[in-house]
């Protein structure tokens, strides 16, 4: 992604966070049908980041009968995109009037290698560490349904892991304005929406 030296970020907890707070990524990579015509495909899936000793990694799942999953095996490497808080910048926060709108957000790009898992017990410990991260309480549920629907359920689903190979980090919050310009744009995003006192926080945080 376009991504200027002031926004860019190689803090890695940083992308962490947003990941953790925003899981819902969008997963692209090219359609590999031979009538694809170089087109490429995307899906929006909730995804956990990991680490091991190998390094750091991402892995989720998707219903068999999505298509895509399929496209995904004659693939090597993907893209995950997660989008973290973004609102408008109203130009009326800059000392100068020759000024225009923008938007700030963030957003974490992660490149790597994909792995397909469907053998029924890998699927099984994926599902549970997402549960782990989203509803640690529904766990004990889990283990209760009946043998046979527990694997009725995983086999309508397809496991992946992504190795990451690489990541990019954009924190676009003003840093190329004045600070009395950023404090004017934080205070305004403190009293605003949702998405603008996440982005308040952040700019907080970053001492910006």
């Amino acid at each position: 992604m376009y991504n200027p030296k002031h926004f860019a970020t190689q803090d890695l907890p940083q992308a962490l966070q947003v990941m953790a707070q925003n899981p819902l990524a969008l997963l692209v990579g090219p359609d590999a049908r031979p009538d694809a015509d170089g087109t490429s495909f995307g899906t929006h899936l909730p995804l956990t980041a990991l680490q091991d000793e190998q390094g750091l990694y991402l892995e989720g799942h998707m219903a068999r009968a999505n298509p895509h999953w399929a496209w995904l095996s004659a693939q090597t490497q993907m893209l995950a995109v997660f989008s973290g808080p973004g609102a408008y910048v109203s130009p009326r926060h800059y000392d100068s009037a020759l000024a225009v709108p923008t938007w700030n957000y963030i957003a974490v790009h992660v490149y790597g290698d994909l792995t397909l898992i469907d053998d029924a017990m890998a699927k099984d410990r994926l599902l549970k560490r997402l549960i782990e991260q989203h509803e640690p309480a529904y766990a004990a549920q889990w283990r209760g349904l009946p043998e046979d629907f527990q694997l009725k359920l995983l086999g309508a689903i397809v496991g992946f892991q992504i190795r990451v190979t690489r990541w990019e980090g954009k924190f676009k919050l003003s840093q190329n304005r004045a600070a009395t310009e950023r404090q004017r744009i934080r205070e305004h995003f403190a009293d605003g929406t949702a998405q603008e006192q996440a982005l308040a926080g952040w700019m907080t945080r970053l001492g910006l």
